[in-house]
């Protein structure tokens, strides 16, 4: 990805929890995208993920210190260490083709037989699932992952029910609220809600619009190219 960002890391988890289940934890550094306290013992969110998780009822555990998540590190440092050379090597020149290359040694390490267990980390998973020894959840509908993995966001709604937002005004159904919520997909579309969901419902709001952030971009693009 070009950066590190909220939203990036919204996209893998999305991937991620459709492609295996809903956990019961995730476990990560104190780094601040994340957040620097675990939310395991009923404590507030501090970050935007951290906000999202909880509303997907998964527990946020921070390592305490490098040493508590060795495993993970030591597999990044292989990974880091291999693909600057892969990369170089299949003469990758666009995020696109990493994300291949990328997704091609990542599928070999989980074939690959440990030493230790004797079992590739794909079989491992396969025996945990068939022992019951994988505590996964249901994953959500489609869109309660869409509400909850996206940035939330206040806007003042204007006199004549229009919110700015991402440089221009949005017309919005009639409401007597001052502010609104802003749900966001950077680069791909919003909502504009009575409200952010919140606790113990974690539902969707009153929603007020819907907008497409690619056919405004298109609609930008045409005007500019006259």
């Amino acid at each position: 990805m070009p950066s590190d960002t909220t939203w990036v890391h919204f996209k893998h988890f999305r991937a991620v929890f459709l492609r295996m289940g809903l956990p019961m934890s995730t476990y990560t550094d104190g780094l601040s995208l994340f957040g620097h306290e675990s939310t395991a013992e009923g404590r507030d969110p501090k970050s935007e993920l951290q906000r999202a998780l909880t509303a997907l009822d998964v527990s946020h555990l921070v390592a305490p210190s490098p040493q508590a998540k060795s495993k993970m590190e030591r597999r990044f440092g292989t990974l880091q260490g291999r693909l600057v050379t892969l990369l170089g090597y299949e003469m990758v020149q666009s995020f696109a083709h990493a994300q291949l290359v990328l997704r091609a040694e990542i599928d070999h390490l989980n074939g690959t037989i440990c030493r230790t267990t004797r079992m590739s980390p794909n079989d491992r998973w396969d025996k945990a699932l068939q022992d019951g020894m994988a505590v996964m959840q249901p994953v959500p509908t489609t869109a309660l992952l869409d509400l909850h993995l996206a940035l939330h966001d206040r806007r003042r709604c204007n006199t004549d029910n229009q919110v700015d937002f991402e440089g221009r005004s949005w017309a919005i159904a009639p409401t007597h609220r001052e502010s609104v919520g802003i749900i966001h997909h950077p680069g791909r579309q919003f909502w504009v809600a009575t409200e952010p969901p919140s606790p113990p419902d974690n539902r969707w709001p009153e929603v007020l619009g819907k907008y497409s952030l690619w056919s405004s971009l298109l609609l930008l693009l045409q005007r500019v190219s006259f």
